[in-house]
C-alpha cells in the first residue's frame, strides 16, 4: 500500500486511479501465493514417501462419495505390487495393510487406515512413483482418480515399538 501511495504522491494520479492499481497488485500477489500453494500441494504429494522408522502408518481421509473409486485404485495397486517380478516392490507389498474406519472421519469422510509393518527401509512409498511401477501405461488416470478421491487430506507417520505390558497389566 505504500507503493501505491508513493505513486499516486509521484503522478498525481486520481484516487480512483490508484485503488484501481492497489486492487491488481493485491490480486496479482494473492494469485502468485495461491499458486505457490497449489504447486507445493502437489510437489508433497508426488514427493518421495520413506519411513524412517520400523513400521509406517498412513490415514487417508476420503470424500464417502468417491470412496469406492479409493479402493479400486489402492486394492489394483496392492495387487499389482504383490505379484510384481520386482523384489522390492513385493517387500513393500507384503507389510501393506488396508483397513477402512466403521465411523465416519471429519466432515463425512471415510478413513483409510495403511498400515506397513515392517516397512522396506529406504523404500518410496509415494503412490505416484508406486502406480508408475506398477502400471506405467495408465499411472496418469490412475492417480487422478486416486487423488481425487481425497476429502481432508493424509497423514504419515513414521512408528516404533515399544515393549508390550505384561498380560497382567492390562
Amino acid at each position: 500500500q505504500a507503493g501505491c501511495i508513493a505513486a499516486r504522491m509521484q503522478r498525481r494520479l486520481s484516487p480512483r486511479a490508484v485503488q484501481a492499481a492497489c486492487a491488481l497488485a493485491l490480486a496479482a500477489g494473492a494469485g502468485a501465493v495461491l499458486a505457490a500453494a497449489l504447486t507445493r500441494a502437489s510437489e508433497a504429494a508426488q514427493e518421495a514417501a520413506a519411513f524412517d522408522a520400523p513400521a509406517g502408518l498412513v490415514l487417508n481421509y476420503v470424500e464417502a462419495n468417491r470412496a469406492e473409486d479409493f479402493e479400486s485404485v489402492t486394492s489394483r495397486l496392492h495387487g499389482a505390487l504383490a505379484a510384481s517380478g520386482d523384489a522390492r516392490l513385493r517387500a513393500q507389498a507384503s507389510g501393506w495393510r488396508m483397513y477402512r474406519a466403521q465411523q465416519p472421519g471429519p466432515d463425512g469422510n471415510v478413513l483409510y487406515v495403511w498400515l506397513f509393518d515392517p516397512a522396506a527401509p529406504d523404500a518410496d512409498y509415494s503412490v505416484a512413483h508406486l502406480l508408475g511401477e506398477a502400471f506405467p501405461d495408465e499411472v496418469q488416470s490412475l492417480y487422478e482418480t486416486y487423488v481425487g478421491a481425497f476429502g481432508a487430506g493424509q497423514s504419515r507417520i513414521g512408528m516404533e515399538p515399544v515393549a508390550a505390558p505384561a498380560d497382567d497389566e492390562f
